[in-house]
């Protein structure tokens, strides 16, 4: 079985609906949300710093332990700093500075928070790209294990918690076997769960549920099969076989999770199936196989969202399915302003759930390509009624989708534009009267915010500087529109 790299589409209905939503939000973009509410935490970059390469921007990895926010900055033949922050600029302060080596990077990723520990990845000179813990001091920032001996690197990735452990998967060299290991942050407390061999692969989205990570590997041999650890050997098993044959899982099309129980798909052939799991045997279930292709975007309620192509290959079809199993119902079908001109099929880019609303990015594909010529953020309650364009100006690079991210307050921020800025940030509650742009921190022309990081009640995130390159922002996960007028055109 063979299953390829999912875009899912998008499309249009009737011109009295299109041509309704256009306008109010057109005149949803004359509004503004109170000024003041961002603000910047501190320049990131020495002012002799080489500007850093967009794959590896400056701050980057934000994440939240126990209430601080660290994140990394590596550079180009110079150094790489491990960084802190309590959201005040005299409190954002380094870690630990892992000094230049030469040409390259010391590639300082991989940052995961397990309890009060940081762990992260770093290549450094004596034993190679290893695994790396922090306590927040210089003095506890340490190398964990030298896991490939000398100064041979270890590949590590898909570093996450389970339970009070960090797991991650190595890949041997050059074998290419992938391995199971865990890291209570000790030597002897970093060792190898499970060998899986070399022919296995494996999905790196990974589902937390009820304390363990669950995970899906694929192999010819042994098939599709779920598995689970909890960061023990014993507690590292087989969940369910799924499949008898290998199946690909579609890019972009995360294992989801809400209220302790995991929803994810794959394909089978011309069929999507998409699965329920409590992390057991007996309660992984096949909720529905859906002909076509399928995309998973999110969980709200009792329901699983999924968008397919509509017959007509240029609209995206929205529906959602009883987790308890019972079928689908049709939510929508998009409209596609574009959908009677050459290469305008529409795909979903990202999905997220925020204040009980399903919200997606949807492009509009070019002739020209590969970037598309607009893409839109939707919203959806589960009625027709309750599917609106909320803003037609995302970020429509060929390289990179837009983010979307729960401020946990029962809205969504995002980077957006309309025709009076560049990209910035934006807040909705789902409503076009609750949509607008936060501030405008970028004299009109766009301050690109990214890697949206909460930390309490604190919105991180890296945008452009009137200094020099990125820096580090902040805004309260409180922040909301306020319908205030802009000033005149």
């Amino acid at each position: 079985m063979q299953w390829k790299s999912l875009c899912v589409v998008v499309g249009v209905v009737g011109m009295g609906w299109g041509e309704a939503v256009a306008s109010e939000r057109a005149a949803n973009e004359a509004r503004a949300c109170a000024p003041g509410a961002v603000y910047k935490v501190k320049d990131i970059l020495p002012p002799d710093a080489p500007f850093p390469s967009p794959w590896r921007p400056v701050p980057d990895w934000l994440t939240n332990v126990q209430g601080t926010l660290y994140f990394a900055a590596d550079l180009y033949m110079g150094h790489s700093v491990l960084w802190r922050s309590d959201g005040s600029a005299t409190g954002t302060v380094p870690v630990k500075d892992f000094l230049a080596t030469g040409q390259g990077y010391r590639d300082l990723s991989w940052l995961s928070a397990v309890g009060s520990q940081l762990f992260f990845a770093l290549n450094d000179p004596p034993s190679g790209t290893e695994l790396w813990v922090s306590d927040g001091t210089g003095e506890g920032t340490r190398l964990v294990r030298d896991i490939e001996p000398g100064t041979a690197s270890s590949e590590l990735s898909s570093l996450g918690p389970a339970g009070s452990y960090l797991t991650f998967v190595r890949t041997t060299v050059p074998q290419r076997a992938l391995e199971l290991w865990r890291s209570d942050g000790t030597a002897e407390g970093t060792y190898r769960l499970m060998d899986f061999g070399s022919q296995t692969s494996l999905e790196m989205s990974s589902l937390p549920v009820a304390g363990n990570r669950l995970f899906i590997l694929s192999d010819e041999v042994n098939g599709t099969r779920l598995w689970r650890t909890d960061g023990t050997v014993e507690g590292t098993l087989l969940v369910k076989r799924l499949d008898a044959g290998r199946v690909d899982i579609p890019r972009g099309v995360a294992m989801m999770s809400a209220m302790g129980l995991g929803v994810f798909s794959f394909g089978d052939g011309s069929i999507t199936e998409i699965w329920r799991t409590d992390g057991t045997s007996a309660g992984t279930v096949r909720v529905d196989s859906l002909g076509g292709r399928v995309r998973l975007l999110g969980i709200v309620g009792s329901h699983a969202y999924v968008a397919s192509l509509a017959p007509d290959a240029r609209h995206v079809r929205l529906s959602r399915l009883l987790l308890a199993g019972g079928g689908k119902e049709v939510v929508a079908t998009l409209p596609n302003r574009y959908a009677s001109e050459p290469g305008s099929e529409p795909y979903v880019q990202a999905s997220e759930v925020a204040g009980g609303n399903l919200y997606l990015s949807v492009a509009i594909g070019a002739p020209s390509g590969p970037a598309p010529r607009e893409v839109a953020l939707w919203v959806t309650d589960g009625t027709p009624q309750g599917t609106l364009e909320l803003n037609r100006g995302l970020n429509t690079s060929d390289e990179t989708f837009p983010e979307l991210f729960d401020t946990g307050r029962g809205t969504l921020v995002f980077s957006g534009s309309d025709d009076t800025t560049g990209q910035v940030v934006w807040v909705t509650d789902g409503t076009l009267e609750g949509t607008g742009p936060v501030a405008d921190f970028s004299s009109g022309a766009g301050s690109w915010p990214e890697d949206f990081t909460r930390v309490g009640d604190t919105i991180f995130f890296r945008a452009g500087s009137d200094v020099r390159a990125d820096a580090l922002w902040a805004m309260p996960a409180t922040v909301a529109c306020d319908l205030q007028a802009r000033p005149p055109r």
